[in-house]
């Protein structure tokens, strides 16, 4: 047995060799682990040579290797989970633990987040690694942007004073977000007939709106539009500018 155990892991260091210390260890450690399971099931029978005693030898055995290896068989399960109709894959976005990343990686044991930055108004990578343990999909909550479905809803507030010309402003605006905000409507239908397949999908209405309100201070507009999950920040200096442009000509017009 032990001969054999080493002439394993020389064939795996041979084939599949890994400078990660802890790949390495971890594959060291399963190998034992699984040696051991496997010497028990061998030894056992000549062990408790009264048959009747073996179910209940078999089944307490069973138990406790459960109970050992616990998160490596939660870990498991959490793989399968991941790969199922309600999991994620790689290139979908998703927030974990307070942690927003595009998945990059996911093997049997855990998966890999490249992080994005934790401020609301910004998409841009931290280019830092995040690994989670796969049983935290079944533990934790997960917010999954499907790769299929890579729109999200996106808003602008822009608030001018009571005394500026809000028609013009609003008329303005509903332009902006109408020439520079636009999203193929074919490719929504595809990307909902898509995940219909599912998912109980009601998008509703995808064109853009301006939304106006009476605030404290000033009149409030709301700039409410869909855009690429990945062109979030893109999106939103590409309008401003235009916004800004367009105030530029009307005195009437300022924005607090």
């Amino acid at each position: 047995m032990i001969l054999s155990y080493k002439v394993i892991i020389v064939i795996l260091d041979f084939f599949k060799p890994t400078v990660d210390v802890t790949s390495r260890y971890n594959r060291r450690k399963m190998a034992r682990m699984s040696f051991v399971v496997l010497g028990l099931v061998i030894l056992l029978p000549v062990v408790f040579s009264g048959l009747s005693y073996l179910p209940t030898v078999m089944g307490l055995a069973g138990a406790g290797i459960v109970i050992s290896l616990k998160d490596i068989t939660l870990n498991f399960v959490g793989w399968f989970f991941i790969h199922g109709s309600n999991g994620f894959e790689v290139g979908d976005r998703i927030e974990i633990e307070g942690v927003r990343g595009d998945v990059i990686n996911i093997g049997m044991n855990r998966f890999t987040l490249m992080e994005i930055s934790s401020d609301p108004k910004s998409d841009q990578s931290t280019n830092r690694l995040v690994h989670f343990p796969n049983h935290f999909v079944i533990l934790r909550q997960v917010i999954v942007v499907k790769d299929k479905m890579n729109y999200v809803w996106d808003e602008m507030r822009i608030k001018i004073p009571y005394d500026s010309d809000f028609e013009k402003a609003e008329e303005l605006l509903n332009g902006i977000i109408r020439n520079n905000a636009i999203i193929d409507q074919g490719t929504i239908d595809y990307t909902l007939q898509e995940l219909s397949k599912n998912y109980l999908v009601r998008l509703g209405k995808t064109s853009p709106i301006v939304y106006l309100s009476l605030e404290e201070g000033g009149i409030l507009f709301s700039l409410r539009y869909l855009t690429h999950v990945r062109g979030r920040r893109d999106m939103k200096t590409k309008i401003s500018h235009q916004i800004l442009k367009e105030f530029k000509q009307f005195p009437g017009i300022r924005i607090l």
